[in-house]
């Protein structure tokens, strides 16, 4: 983990531990917030301390921002785009190191890992053109005017980010803010730290000008109103739990535009006529990749009854034989102790009495796949668990799959596996779901295709693509009358 050494901090202490901090202006800075530290998920060792941020940290990150904008959003397209690209190089070439970092702090498989800041890089990649296709409109109209509408940017935004995906899901809103002109003020989950710093030092390195992007690590009971309560705030994007949308919400200016990718509890249906080794591996990938700790992961399998039966059995050998050893890092682990105890929990009060219970080994501490067939309504049916567990149902009709499908107050994606176009068309058509998949895993979201959490899964329009471009930006329009036109009153 070499890449972490350009990271420490000089030692405030005696201690060999080493000290991080946060990055404004930049630049690594100790916080003057209290210490948090990071201990590795593989082996359990202490990878270092945080000297967090406190509230003075994130408002002279602000200044810092707002100061860098007005340069920022007037260089040209082709420099930033020069940027970002360098940047996506350096991310392929550190690609094995970075992945090695994210794995021991969150947990991840170091091959999902390693692919993740390949995903990043190409986010880079295509966001790097953002300045030559933003362009805005022009129209004409009755009264004898000619109107340009430009799109320009924010201006400082605050983008927050979770610990599951910590390296494409802050690069998706890093990238699309700063390639549109805006300067940020970054905080990612704690868990996520040393990836985000290096992201930052990265670009910084590629020839981001200081203070365009910066990174706030801290504890947000703490530094939460300077975050969302500055008057220099001009948006915000999250991606988290709808509690958390609800309370940042509250705390930001209602003239503050917020956006926000949430959760999801996304159901698969395996219809009659699926190929059903098919279907077992897009219910594997929907369902246990990055130990089923993705909002778009399937909670709730639906299976038609002519083939339930034997489906079952299908996913029950499968289960029963995962390898749930470590040496080929092809199974992760939870999080945090806090995640896996969450889900253990879980099942201890809703698994009681139940006959079917599918369950993977669990060893070294993982918690393997698990599938509760038929369950009773509750917690199980109705949340997002954020693990490896789901439901299993059997359905009669596709009327009754969708109703079951919908009976939530999600609405961020679903799926169905069949060769009945008619039947897909009906799912789709009936779901109320931004996101839908046939014959697909229900993960995986195209960085330039844009995804819309409906209900309680979002907020403010789609992230990715054109729509990430649309939310960082804010349009204005110049109305202008032909000199050969009369002022025409009516």
């Amino acid at each position: 983990m070499s890449l972490i050494k350009s990271l420490v901090l000089p030692s405030p202490d005696t201690s060999s531990i080493s000290h991080f901090g946060i990055y404004v202006n930049g630049e690594v800075r100790a916080g003057s917030g209290p210490q948090i530290k990071l201990v590795s998920r593989v082996d359990g060792s202490q990878l270092g301390v945080v000297l967090s941020a406190s509230a003075s940290d994130v408002t002279d990150a602000y200044t810092n921002a707002v100061a860098a904008q007005s340069s920022w959003r007037l260089t040209t397209p082709a420099k930033r785009s020069e940027i970002f690209q360098r940047t996506a190089i350096l991310f392929r070439e550190r690609a094995g190191d970075l992945g090695q970092i994210i794995s021991a702090e969150m947990g991840k498989p170091i091959g999902e890992a390693r692919t993740e800041v390949e995903k990043g890089a190409a986010i880079l990649d295509y966001y790097s053109q953002a300045g030559y296709r933003s362009s805005g409109d022009f129209y004409s109209t009755d009264s004898g005017e000619d109107v340009m509408v430009f799109e320009e940017p924010l201006g400082t935004v605050a983008l927050i980010t979770p610990w599951n995906f910590p390296f494409t899901l802050p690069m998706r809103k890093i990238a699309a803010s700063l390639a549109v002109g805006n300067t940020a003020v970054f905080k990612p989950a704690t868990n996520a730290s040393l990836c985000s710093l290096i992201m930052a030092q990265t670009l910084s390195e590629a020839g981001l000008p200081k203070g365009v992007l910066n990174v706030i690590i801290g504890k947000s009971q703490i530094i939460e109103q300077a975050l969302f309560k500055d008057p220099r705030l001009n948006g915000v994007s999250l991606t988290g739990s709808y509690e958390t949308a609800a309370h940042i919400r509250n705390l930001i200016p209602v003239e503050v535009p917020f956006q926000a990718e949430l959760g999801g509890k996304n159901a698969l249906i395996v219809w009659s006529d699926a190929n059903l080794d098919v279907a077992l591996e897009i219910v594997k990938a929907s369902s246990f990749r990055n130990n089923g700790q993705i909002c778009t992961s399937c909670g709730r399998l639906l299976v038609h009854r002519d083939v339930a039966k034997e489906f079952l059995e299908k996913v029950t050998v499968s289960i029963k034989s995962t390898k749930m050893e470590t040496t080929d890092g092809s199974y992760g682990i939870m999080s945090s102790k806090g995640e896996h105890e969450k889900i253990t929990n879980l099942l201890d009060r809703n698994t009681a009495g139940y006959s079917e219970v599918i369950t993977a080994p669990w060893e070294a501490g993982r918690l393997g796949p698990t599938v509760i067939v038929e369950p009773k309504p509750g917690e199980l049916l109705d949340e997002e668990i954020f693990g490896p567990v789901i439901t299993f149902e059997v359905i009669e009709s596709i009327e009754e799959a969708i109703l079951k499908a919908n009976a939530t107050h999600y609405g961020l994606t679903a799926g169905i596996v069949t060769h009945d176009l008619v039947v897909a068309q009906k799912f789709w058509a009936g779901s109320s779901a931004g996101t839908i998949k046939v014959n697909a895993p229900l993960t995986g979201a195209p960085f330039h295709v844009p995804m819309e959490g409906w209900s309680q899964s979002g907020a403010g329009g789609g992230e990715g693509g054109a729509a990430s471009i649309h939310f960082f930006t804010r349009r204005k329009a110049v109305h202008i009358r032909r000199p050969s036109t009369g002022l025409k009153t009516t």
